[in-house]
């Protein structure tokens, strides 16, 4: 019976479903099937195969074979050696359409061997790959190392890393190429980790066994730098079962090597081994038609992770003056949740086709309340003054219209604003913008100000603080024992319901959605139920607010004022979507209201969903 085999894959560009496996499939039929090769893919986790393929294509059977061969394994990454006709890898590639094959194309300055990588696209996304050490091709026996940037998601489990296919000088001729090769590979690590990037894979053919004795042991370099590096086959290297090479001289000289930052992964779950596809082909047709190496595959299982909420873009400097876009671009993050959000492995993307994985090498802990800033450079000298906590790259602002959308791997957004040249956002030169409450909602352009704090070489704005400060501002509350309906008329720099309001009953807030909800935080613009137990008059300090707009609900809202008194005959209203006369207030009883006092809520009808502004102007 043919077997088919089903792929999941996405077709809309990179950005995988949340869901494990994926729900979009196709199916794939290999084009042929005579052996029972067991299937080694896991969901739950990354496989990563190296296979010296011999002088690829063997045969005229070489390509169905390997056909077979894939799709009964499914590894979710392979690294070829020995790719000598492009023309057949391609039809390979075209063969199994749930994976994307590429190639190092040395072309003249190669010797025929090029190196290839396949990926499955349902799990794998390629971020850039490219050739290391250009310039070195002496020590790589003219086969330069061909790295790949790639992320595994399924789910919410993610892993960023870089895979680095090899193959060494080979002989006893080759003894100095392949020594002077693994001391390259060893800094090239040590550099990446010092950089940050600590996961690092090399695979391929290191055409050594890594047990040799150190004075003929041409890989030494990475098998003494034990803190940096570790090679996965170190297990099975002494298992004459195992040979990665068994048909000529019965050796290990294919091996996986990671670098530190997967080492607990690997000690949590890793598994390796040698695939004997000479047991199931039959030695002589497997020499023949495939290859006198044996691929060796390595796993690890990788954790699903929460989906963070809470995390705000708080602050944009796209247009600095003091220094120029290429030194002073930078954005802050908060948290407004009440759990910490780690940043390490998120996506920023902007609306071109910038993009960049959050790669720290460790974990970047935002905690509730906290500020986070993220720039283009790090140093403060060159920045205009900025204390940077995360560098990025390839992640440019336009000063006009552009975006910042922070993405979990999943695909799921967590936040985004696209600010649209002044349209409906401010649009500063040599100020950031700012947004006026980190609880507000963020792509609504009304609710982002230019900054007026300065900071560093003369720009304006607050990278890594509350975006206010109590400016002298102050405003009294009366509130009565019992019931009232309050509403924060002031940006503070904790809108924790306690903190603004302090004397309340704990646990008494409630903010109206449709429904009544308990709330902790008081969000400007919103209004809210809130309970005391006996009359009093309340000072409340913070940054004056004079404008801000509000986004209501098709029926009752529960709305609060700005910073001062203003009828209600005053506020922009173009849709004409609030209801004349449904503005109610409660003092111990509901009272028809003409204007918004400060600090009091409101209950509002409209007849739509739409936006209103409140404004004040002393002139």
């Amino acid at each position: 019976m043919k077997k088919i085999v089903f792929i999941f894959i996405l077709f809309s560009g990179f950005g995988f479903s949340q869901s494990c496996p994926p729900q979009d499939t196709i199916s794939i039929s290999p084009v042929q099937d005579i052996w029972n090769i067991p299937n080694e893919n896991n969901w739950n986790g990354l496989e990563v195969m190296t296979w010296n393929v011999k002088q690829f294509p063997q045969s005229s059977n070489t390509i169905s074979y390997l056909n077979e061969i894939l799709t009964d394994i499914l590894p979710d990454v392979v690294v070829f050696q020995e790719i000598t006709d492009v023309e057949s890898y391609n039809l390979l590639g075209n063969s199994i359409p749930a994976y994307t094959f590429i190639l190092s194309n040395y072309g003249s300055s190669g010797v025929g061997l090029e190196l290839g990588l396949a990926f499955r696209n349902d799990c794998v996304e390629l971020m850039d790959s490219g050739l290391l050490f250009p310039g070195d091709e002496y020590w790589f026996a003219w086969r330069l190392p061909f790295y790949a940037n790639l992320q595994w998601q399924c789910g919410t489990a993610s892993q960023v890393f870089q895979l680095i296919n090899v193959h060494f000088k080979c002989c006893n001729d080759g003894f100095d190429r392949r020594l002077v090769a693994s001391e390259m590979i060893r800094d090239y690590i040590q550099e990446q980790l010092n950089n940050g990037e600590s996961n690092i894979v090399v695979a391929g053919d290191f055409n050594d066994e890594i047990n040799e004795p150190d004075s003929q042991n041409s890989l030494l370099p990475l098998v003494e730098a034990s803190d940096l590096v570790f090679f996965t086959t170190t297990p099975i290297v002494d298992d004459d079962s195992q040979q990665s090479y068994p048909f000529n001289y019965n050796s290990f000289i294919d091996h996986i090597l990671i670098s530190s930052g997967l080492f607990d992964e690997n000690n949590l779950s890793g598994e390796i081994q040698t695939l004997r596809l000479d047991d199931y082909l039959g030695s002589s047709a497997y020499q023949n038609h495939v290859s006198d190496h044996r691929p060796v595959l390595w796993k690890i299982w990788i954790e699903s992770g929460e989906i963070p909420e809470g995390l705000v873009i708080n602050e944009i400097m796209q247009n600095p003056e003091a220094v120029s876009d290429t030194y002073g671009e930078w954005f802050e993050v908060t948290n407004v949740g009440s759990e910490p959000v780690n940043l390490n492995g998120l996506i920023i993307q902007d609306n071109n086709s910038d993009s960049h994985t959050i790669n720290s090498g460790e974990d970047l802990i935002l905690n509730p309340g906290t500020f986070f800033v993220l720039a283009k450079e790090g140093n403060p000298e060159l920045n205009g003054g900025v204390n940077v906590d995360y560098v990025y790259s390839n992640f440019n602002l336009t000063n006009t219209w552009d975006a910042v959308i922070i993405k979990h791997p999943a695909g799921i957004i967590l936040d985004q604003i696209f600010y649209d040249n002044g349209a409906t956002f401010p649009d500063p030169v040599g100020s950031s913008m700012m947004l006026v409450d980190p609880f507000v909602d963020n792509e609504l352009g009304d609710n982002w100000i230019p900054s007026t704090q300065s900071y560093g070489d003369g720009d304006l704005g607050t990278p890594g603080s509350s975006n206010f400060s109590e400016n002298g501002f102050t405003i009294n509350v009366t509130v009565n024992d019992g019931w009232n309906l309050i509403g924060l008329p002031v940006m503070v720099d904790d809108s924790y319901a306690q903190s603004v309001f302090p004397s309340s009953v704990s646990g008494t807030l409630y903010g109206y959605e449709g429904v009544y909800n308990e709330d902790e935080y008081l969000i400007i613009g919103n209004g809210y139920w809130l309970r005391f137990n006996e009359n009093e008059n309340i000072t409340l300090a913070g940054q004056e607010i004079t404008t801000l707009s509000i986004s209501l609900s098709e029926g009752w809202n529960l709305i609060t004022g700005i910073s001062q008194e203003i009828n209600v005959d005053d506020i922009l209203d173009p849709a004409s979507i609030v209801i004349s006369g449904t503005f109610y207030e409660f003092d111990g009883t509901y009272t028809n209201s003409i204007s918004l006092e400060p600090g009091n809520g409101y209950w509002i009808k409209s007849n739509a969903s739409g936006t209103i502004t409140l404004t004040f102007s002393a002139f």
